[in-house]
């Protein structure tokens, strides 16, 4: 039996590295289209798009360095 758990448990652990991926470009996609709405209603249409996006981006990859180490951000 010892050796049947392993794979399953090998398995089961790679799922969170897919939800981190999930996460990290669910993140990145809701930060662009808040810009896109920002652009559309004041009229700056490039603008808050790249400046959200590259937000996104850094929050998303911030986040996702800290799981991969093992730390989870303590909501205060």
């Amino acid at each position: 039996m010892k050796g049947r758990d392993a794979p399953d448990r090998a398995y089961g652990e790679g799922w969170v590295y897919v939800s981190y991926g999930i996460t990290f470009a669910v993140a990145i996609s809701l930060f662009a289209l808040g810009g896109v709405w920002l652009d559309r209603r004041f009229g700056t249409m490039p603008l808050w798009t790249v400046v959200m996006t590259l937000g996104g981006m850094g929050y998303s990859g911030f986040w996702l360095i800290n799981r991969l180490k093992g730390g989870k951000p303590e909501a205060k």
